[in-house]
């Protein structure tokens, strides 16, 4: 089946033109220069001031587990884009049902979010960590098909499992170690993208560090395994961490009220700063269109905040909850009604995802 999926990657007509893509933001010109970490951007602010992250959400369908019908369409990226207001989406797909049809038709997408000045993160939402010879042949087949600007990021795949060597048996010591080799195979068969690299335990960003110390004998995070091995290798630069957040209890994205007092970013920002990495947050989420739980109104507050605040390596987030797959009931449903989605006000909830509140 892994053969078969990446033939089929492999298929689609020539690989896309690589072209300049630049932020639609002015740049005031004189003050300070601060490199914010997003590729071909330089942005000049006052005291080498970074611009606010990022605000984005994912767009589900194309991975949901029953098949790919609802799949997200034009339509459903204008919306997110041109009504919401949202700079940054991510595509969460199955690997194995991208035919050159599907292939073509999230060109289309990616090709309109670029026109927009909007980066799409194309995430395989598998859970399933490749042995690194079949990642790097996954992603040369089927990556050279979009833009490598940076309008196009890859999210390698999501909250990976699996971690079955049997000679390194720290999961994330064997995690570190073929992040490395899977980075140094794809910039050695000429993919440029960016890429954003999820890491165990769900990817967790209070878990990114759990201050192991300088030499542990056992390393329980990414941060001690990248740490013992080095750090991150990209003879770009252009390789990002990749953490999800949700607040109701341990974080586990089922539950509407939130136990969390803060989001802890301003935490994961300083851990990811002493490092000199930068990251995106790809999941996260605390309400929906139609109510925030009021054990969640001041840690999403919080968070917006530290977003902000902190945007030299917090790059971007995507919250959870946007497509047309989830029912009206859902925890973290973005859309207004789906009678109403095109033509309801938008929601207090999404223009607070925006970052605009």
């Amino acid at each position: 089946m892994k053969n078969l999926i990446i033939a089929i990657f492999a298929l689609i007509v020539g690989p896309a033109t690589a072209q300049t893509f630049t932020s639609a933001e002015p740049l005031p010109v004189g003050a300070p220069i601060a490199d914010c970490g997003r590729k071909g951007d330089l942005y000049r602010y006052g005291a080498g001031k970074c611009p606010d992250p990022l605000f984005g959400a994912n767009l589900s369908g194309a991975e949901a587990s029953g098949g790919d019908a609802v799949r997200p369409t034009l339509d459903d990226l204008k919306l997110y884009i041109d009504r919401y207001g949202f700079k940054l989406i991510r595509y969460p797909f199955k690997p194995d049902r991208m035919t050159p049809a599907r292939i073509a038709e999230l060109r289309t997408l990616t090709d309109y979010a670029r026109s927009k000045g909007v980066p799409m993160i194309l995430d395989a939402h598998t859970y399933k960590w490749l042995p690194p010879g079949e990642m790097v042949a996954q992603w040369t087949a089927f990556a050279p098909h979009f833009p490598d600007d940076g309008s196009v990021i890859l999210d390698l795949v999501n909250e990976p499992k699996g971690f079955d060597d049997p000679i390194e048996t720290n999961d994330f010591v064997q995690w570190a170690r073929d992040t490395n080799v899977i980075i140094a195979g794809l910039r050695a068969n000429g993919i440029k993208h960016p890429i954003a690299i999820e890491y165990p335990q769900w990817s967790a960003s209070f878990r990114f560090d759990k201050g192991e110390g300088p030499a542990p004998s056992h390393c329980g995070s990414a941060g001690c395994a990248l740490d013992r091995i080095g750090g991150l290798k990209d003879p770009l630069n252009l390789t990002f961490i990749n953490a999800h957040r949700y607040f109701d209890y341990g974080s586990s994205g089922t539950r509407k009220d939130c136990r969390a007092v803060t989001s802890k970013w301003v935490q994961f920002a300083a851990q990811l700063r002493k490092r000199g990495l930068k990251a995106y947050i790809t999941e996260a989420a605390f309400g929906s269109s139609s109510s925030v739980h009021t054990t969640c109104v001041a840690v999403g507050k919080e968070a917006i905040a530290a977003l902000k605040a902190n945007s030299d390596v917090l790059l971007g987030i995507t919250w959870w909850g946007g497509g047309r797959i989830w029912p009206e009931s859902y925890i973290f449903k973005i859309d207004p009604p789906k009678t109403t989605r095109f033509t309801a006000p938008v929601p207090d909830y999404v223009r607070r995802l925006t970052g605009a509140e």
